[in-house]
């Protein structure tokens, strides 16, 4: 028996298309002390998701917790090749938006950002599960579940 299908419909904050696995995290996140950008690891001890790898997966968690170092982290973990390759806010800041949007500009690297969903992605999505991610529609499409 297959599971039934789960669309989310969100807002896109940032274009591109992504498909892979989510890690998902309830707690907010801040890519400044968070991320080791040599990596993508998760290094934050205090963080639910300590020690997973952000690397070219959809990093779901409710909002950044951060400052103006963000984009800054982000960036060079993209330069590494070790960012996520996307993100699912509850509600996205301008500081994570700021990453998506300089990976862009800098490196040519598209990173869809989706938010403001109609159901909570905290509790429909879990780590492991297969998504595809369009920033630009907003929409949410789990392929697999773990």
């Amino acid at each position: 028996m297959s599971s039934p299908r789960v669309i989310l419909q969100g807002r896109g904050c940032s274009p591109g298309e992504f498909e892979g696995e989510a890690v998902v995290s309830n707690q907010p996140f801040g890519f400044w002390q968070g991320i080791d950008p040599q990596t993508g690891i998760v290094i934050d001890r205090r963080h639910d998701q300590c020690g997973a790898s952000l690397k070219g997966k959809a990093f779901v968690f409710p909002f950044g917790r951060g400052s103006t170092g963000t984009p800054g982290i982000f960036l060079e973990a993209v330069r590494n090749g070790c960012a996520p390759g996307a993100i699912v806010n509850v509600k996205s800041e301008p500081m994570i938006v700021a990453c998506a949007l300089l990976a862009e500009a800098f490196f040519k690297v598209s990173i869809p950002i989706v938010d403001s969903l109609e159901k909570d992605p905290q509790e429909l999505l879990r780590t492991g599960d297969r998504v595809r991610i369009s920033g630009t529609s907003g929409i949410i499409e789990v392929i697999s579940r773990v």
